[in-house]
């Protein structure tokens, strides 16, 4: 789009192109993961994971033990 955007017709639709590239990358980038997070309640680093245990119906051999 650089080249096209010092042309007198195609220049104004060039940079149009251009910023909205820009927006929508910026978007993609740090508000979509963001509204993700909010949205299925992502926890953040700092939570404590869960211990995960194994389950008698579907793991017998390891709940026995």
């Amino acid at each position: 789009m650089i080249p096209l955007s010092r042309s007198v017709f195609w220049g104004p639709m060039a940079m149009v192109i251009m910023g909205g590239l820009m927006v929508a990358t910026l978007l993609t980038l740090f508000f979509l993961p963001a509204l993700y997070a909010l949205l299925y309640r992502v926890p953040g680093r700092e939570a404590e994971p869960r211990r995960i245990e194994p389950d008698e119906a579907l793991m017998p051999a390891l709940a026995a033990e």
